[in-house]
């Protein structure tokens, strides 16, 4: 296939060297040229139409993937549903059985968390009703709007393509009238100088006289001709000027202006559409927001204090302090006290010291054990903390990371309620010890030693 471009510099050269019998072929040289320009203005039409396919297929892939979106989100939505109304459900079938729920710091976490997952339903099928109508509406729009300015913009591209071949039929015509007009003019030049030589070649005066009159109309003869072939190639060479350009024309600016006319607002279109999805999760994003800061709220809520102290008045009978057992004497015992008789004096000093050693000793390992379970309740918070709640890592890196030893903990737990079974048993026997002290000193009337103060731990 020969490449021609937009002008026609060689047809032009070849033309200016044309003669009579160059004619035809110079005919047919132009047919093939006008038939190759058609080839590609069509062509340049069936690429831009190509393109515009091309653009609606990655449009259709688009809208088919939001399509498949929001079944996505309408299945999440309905999942998240049912298992909303699964919990409701056991929780009114279980109401009697969660009253004292309420006393609970966690119980309000818990419905934070319900809630927050009857939230995120209507955030889902919000997203699912926005992929799967509203965008896949907008995405018909689009391809519509597409396809609609394409069919005028190749009206558009037809139009100028009828001005070019009129322009191109023009410089056909003008192009055989060139030459006509120019071969007559050689012709009239011709016949001038052969009657010219036939009058130089007459010595006769009269016939001379009688030839100038030829001569006369033969020479108007070849001015009227040169003058038409002047016009006619002035005609010629303004056609090609004028063809060069209209391709040049259509070939640098028409052909960019109507691609931008064809894709007029596609890309902002699009984008316009993309943003109502990014809407839609920005504002399931604000939600969210709203949720992790009501959820931080409750986590700062939690207080093994405060629900201790409910839960005990909650049960406060029964829980209360049980009634103190009192003395019942035998009949005709008349002294409800402990005292020190001159009989079992001796022997309950010697107690007494007895009883105040020992609980020298135990206050002592007492304090000993206390501040292990410090010690030991540090180290198990420690290792508690060391299970880190940032997951931001694993977003990263779809390793997950190791998990720590559970045996440490277990170890840890054991030696801390053993730790603490020992310390409240201490407790109790120095409670109890105490008590027995207390009475036996009031009884005695002994001065209680200096720095002995009742264990308040």
């Amino acid at each position: 296939m020969m490449n021609y471009i937009c002008g026609i510099t060689s047809t032009k050269r070849n033309l200016s060297r044309t003669t009579n019998s160059q004619l035809s072929l110079l005919k047919k040289n132009y047919d093939r040229y006008r038939f190759y320009i058609h080839f590609q203005l069509n062509e340049q039409l069936k690429c831009l139409e190509q393109r515009i396919e091309t653009q609606l297929s990655i449009l259709s892939e688009i809208q088919e993937y939001f399509r498949r979106r929001a079944d996505v989100e309408f299945d999440y939505a309905k999942n998240l549903d049912n298992l909303h109304k699964q919990i409701n459900q056991k929780h009114r079938a279980q109401k009697a059985r969660r009253e004292t729920w309420f006393f609970q710091s966690i119980y309000n976490l818990w419905e934070t968390m319900v809630q927050d997952t009857r939230s995120h339903v209507k955030y889902h099928t919000i997203m699912s009703d926005i992929c799967g109508k509203y965008m896949h509406d907008k995405f018909n729009e689009i391809a519509d709007d597409t396809r609609r300015m394409f069919m005028k913009c190749k009206s558009v591209g037809l139009a100028s393509h009828e001005d070019i071949y009129k322009v191109l039929n023009e410089l056909k015509s003008t192009m055989k009238t060139y030459h006509q007009y120019q071969s007559e003019s050689k012709q009239a030049e011709q016949k001038l100088r052969n009657i010219l030589q036939q009058i130089a070649k007459i010595k006769n005066a009269k016939k001379q006289k009688a030839m100038e009159k030829r001569v006369e109309k033969r020479q108007m003869k070849y001015t009227e001709t040169k003058v038409k072939a002047f016009k006619a190639r002035n005609d010629y060479i303004m056609t090609i000027e004028s063809v060069n350009a209209a391709l040049q024309k259509y070939c640098s600016d028409d052909v960019p202006d109507l691609i931008d006319c064809m894709n007029f607002g596609f890309h902002t279109s699009i984008a316009k559409c993309i943003q109502m999805y990014l809407s839609a999760q920005d504002n399931i994003k604000r939600g969210r927001q709203m949720t992790i800061e009501t959820l931080n709220r409750a986590i700062g809520d939690l207080d093994t204090v405060i629900d201790k102290q409910k839960y005990l008045e909650s049960y406060s009978s029964i829980f209360t302090i049980p009634k103190k057992i009192k003395f019942e004497p035998h009949k005709g015992d008349e002294v409800a006290t402990v005292n020190a008789q001159v009989l079992i004096r001796d022997d309950m000093q010697s107690r007494f010291k007895q009883m105040q050693n020992r609980l020298a000793s135990l206050k002592t390992e007492h304090d000993e054990i206390f501040k292990t379970i410090e010690a030991t309740e540090q180290s198990l918070m420690e290792y508690i903390n060391t299970k880190n709640s940032d997951v931001s890592d694993l977003f990263k890196d779809l390793n997950l990371p190791q998990n720590t030893s559970k045996n440490t903990r277990i170890e840890i737990e054991d030696y801390y309620v053993e730790k603490f079974k020992q310390y409240t048993l201490s407790s109790n026997l120095i409670s109890r010890l105490q008590a027995r002290h207390d009475i036996m000193q009031k009884a005695l009337g002994a001065t209680p030693p200096i720095g002995a103060v009742e264990d308040k731990k």
